[in-house]
């Protein structure tokens, strides 16, 4: 990204910091950089806390042409150009809230933290979020979305910092009604949401992943509960799920604007009735006739109702204007064909595979069927957890490579099968996942569902190295021309 649509001014070095660190020298700052693969001659390069080698990368940013040098953290070298040290991840937030001249700006910030149902929510809460104002961005695993037709990949559920206010900023210049952001563990630890005017937060559920990169459960569930505690504090609004015990003793001592959605003793609650799905509060019922599928569409889409209740005072009564205009997430329990028989899902924790299969068992008049794997380099004790509920609620199971990165598929299946127990029968293990997916469409009779999880949305397969092209959709299509679509007439 650059700041080419942003209108930027410069400033002095002085100003920039002022209050929040100390420089060398005084000069005008006309562009700063954070990657020196985008740096230009003249820039400020901001070099980051967490970078392996620090002064390689200043030395390559001043060889560059870089006239600057915006060092988060102690700097002990003296650089031959003006330097400047903040002390921590919250200054920079704050030095990069006034260069981009976003100190007093309206447009609310909306943060979705959560082990699955980010991105649902993200999604269903931008399509509100446009038809009550009338524009909404949001960022996250999609990338940045402006709207369904106008999606920038960033790399991360949770961009850089810098990244991260530069949207904020052109948000702001080009009056967007509110921005939502995912809000990933590692956005939190690394702290790339720092100084961001969060309005509101949404904690849509606590499982387990990314274990081994915080420590333990505790110290992952702590992290979570750090974002929603640090909004309440600011006098932010805060949704959680109320079905999620963790989740209230995690925030059992916070005071403030706590509010909670689930099906029981909630501020709202949801039910599904038939294909229908409402939504209770207090005295008010509205039922919606026209949502995505799956339960958990439902309890995300209940945040979403409770949110906009909350933050923005719009009624219950005011979602059923809006029935019909709430499409499927990408990558979520998404029908791959019109008959709703094979979807996508992006399902790749435990939590999230067996709410996954849970919502396509509702939708199953006879078996159910699951392509799924398990991810290369990361928790590998999600594995067998994984592999126990994927025999639990699915009725055959294709178990086969998802981005096996630098690992042995053999292996991270070995994994896998510790969970399965006595049902390994139900499995079947065929490493080639495009081989996984036509054996499974070629196995579908008259009744049956068939779920493609752990990619979605993915446009690649990370395997030794390399991103190749891959998409779970465009196999499944590709299966399902080569078979046939079955006719139960």
């Amino acid at each position: 990204m650059n700041d080419i649509n942003l209108h930027i001014q410069p400033q002095l070095l002085s100003d920039l910091v002022s209050g929040l660190g100390v420089y060398s020298q005084d000069i005008m700052v006309t562009r700063i950089c954070d990657d020196t693969r985008q740096l230009q001659a003249g820039d400020a390069f901001l070099c980051m806390p967490r970078v392996q080698d620090k002064d390689a990368l200043i030395a390559q940013a001043l060889a560059q042409g870089a006239s600057i040098v915006i060092v988060i953290g102690k700097q002990k070298q003296l650089l031959p150009v003006a330097c400047a040290c903040l002390p921590d991840m919250t200054a920079a937030g704050k030095m990069l809230r006034r260069w981009f001249a976003t100190e007093s700006a309206q447009v609310p910030c909306i943060g979705i933290t959560g082990t699955d149902g980010k991105t649902s929510t993200a999604w269903m809460l931008r399509e509100v979020l446009e038809l009550h104002f009338g524009s909404a961005w949001s960022c996250g695993t999609l990338g940045w979305m402006k709207s369904k037709d106008d999606i920038t990949d960033l790399g991360n559920t949770t961009p850089s910092l810098m990244n991260l206010h530069r949207i904020y900023a052109l948000a702001c210049q080009q009056n967007i009604g509110a921005l939502v952001l995912e809000v990933s563990s590692h956005g939190i630890v690394q702290e790339r949401i720092a100084a961001l005017p969060f309005s509101a937060g949404i904690w849509t559920t606590i499982g387990q992943d990314h274990l081994e990169d915080h420590g333990g459960f505790d110290a992952y569930l702590a992290c979570k509960a750090s974002f929603i505690k640090n909004i309440v504090e600011q006098q932010g609004v805060a949704v959680c799920n109320a079905d999620y015990p963790l989740i209230h003793q995690a925030l059992d001592k916070v005071q403030g604007s706590v509010y909670w959605y689930g099906q029981h003793d909630a501020d709202i609650c949801w039910i599904r009735e038939n294909t229908a799905v409402c939504f209770s509060a207090q005295q008010e019922r509205v039922c919606l006739n026209h949502v995505p599928v799956a339960d958990f569409h439902a309890e995300n889409l209940a945040a979403v109702v409770l949110l906009m209740q909350e933050l923005f005072d719009v009624s219950l009564s005011s979602f059923s204007a809006w029935d019909g205009q709430i499409s499927t997430p990408m990558g979520r329990l998404e029908p791959v064909n019109d008959e709703a028989t094979v979807f996508i899902d992006y399902a790749h924790t435990a939590e999230g595979l067996k709410r996954c299969l849970q919502s396509a068992r509702d939708l199953t008049e006879e078996q159910l069927l699951l392509v799924f794997g398990c991810g290369g380099d990361r928790d590998k004790g999600k594995r067998p957890l994984m592999g126990e509920v994927a025999v639990t609620y699915a009725d055959q199971c294709w178990l086969t490579a998802d981005n096996p990165r630098s690992e042995q598929q053999e292996d991270i299946v070995r994994d896998v099968l510790q969970g399965v127990g006595s049902q390994q029968d139900k499995v079947h293990i065929v490493h080639d996942r495009a081989e996984a997916i036509a054996q499974a469409v070629s196995s579908l009779t008259c009744g049956d569902v068939l779920v493609i999880a752990g990619k979605g949305h993915e446009s690649y397969m990370d395997t030794q190295g390399e991103k190749l092209p891959w998409s779970d959709k465009a196999q499944a299509l590709k299966a399902m021309k080569e078979f046939g679509e079955m006719s139960c007439a």
